[in-house]
């Protein structure tokens, strides 16, 4: 079983310098917040050609006026009329409330010989065990829908007409647990009280379980953070 860094050393090895990718969910939640590096950044400089597509408007704009190709539309219902070598899915399955139109629309887009690559979250992680125990809730994003493990994804696909190609995990639970993150609410005493709440939650707590996270995906990596699958058409 594969296991990488990141989700750009996995994306990478199937961009070539003279591939076309779609790059679905392109904005990365709030374009003045995407995370650095950004994947479509990075799909750009590896890629021939890339054409974004995301919901959000003000953001799609902001995107062609900064040179990129961004076409604003619903990944579950776009039609560009074309196909690419490589549709990427990063980390936005979680967040569709059709995910049997997605799979069709984004095989739809497919070249014959393409590949479709999807990175969403693994709901069976070490840290997302601790979570349930010490806090009874996983953790997810508020605006996520559904949790996927390879095999419901790999039946979900199969019913689409797509074969799982490659099947991957990231270790990355690095990303999500930073020391710091800003407090807003409350009386300045308040804020400074949950600030060193926090720091002390991360050093007791969840610093330690990232690293035994990292640990134990190199032993068992279908505990990785974030699950990845290739998919090409039947």
């Amino acid at each position: 079983m594969l296991v990488f860094r990141d989700k750009f050393d996995w994306i990478g090895r199937f961009v070539e310098s003279d591939s076309s990718v779609l790059d679905l969910g392109c904005v990365c939640h709030d374009l003045d917040q995407t995370a650095v590096p950004w994947l479509h950044a990075f799909l750009v400089k590896r890629a021939g050609r890339v054409v974004g597509v995301d919901i959000l408007p003000d953001a799609v704009d902001r995107m062609n006026r900064e040179g990129f190709t961004a076409v604003c539309a619903n990944a579950e219902t776009v039609d560009l009329g074309e196909t690419f070598d490589v549709v990427v899915a990063g980390d936005i399955l979680e967040h569709l409330g059709n995910l049997g139109e997605f799979l069709d629309r984004a095989k739809r887009h497919l070249a014959d010989e393409g590949v479709l690559l999807i990175t969403t979250p693994n709901p069976i992680t070490y840290v997302r065990f601790l979570r349930v125990l010490l806090k009874g809730q996983a953790g997810a994003n508020k605006e996520h829908t559904c949790w996927f493990t390879a095999k419901v994804l790999r039946q979900l696909a199969r019913r689409h007409g797509l074969v799982v190609a490659e099947e991957a995990y990231l270790n990355d639970t690095r990303l999500f647990y930073p020391w710091t993150k800003p407090v807003k609410a409350g009386s300045p005493t308040r804020r400074l009280f949950r600030h060193v709440n926090r720091m002390a939650g991360m050093l007791l707590i969840w610093k330690p379980a990232v690293l035994a996270q990292s640990l134990l995906c190199r032993i068992r990596p279908r505990l990785g953070e974030t699950l990845c699958l290739a998919l090409r058409k039947e």
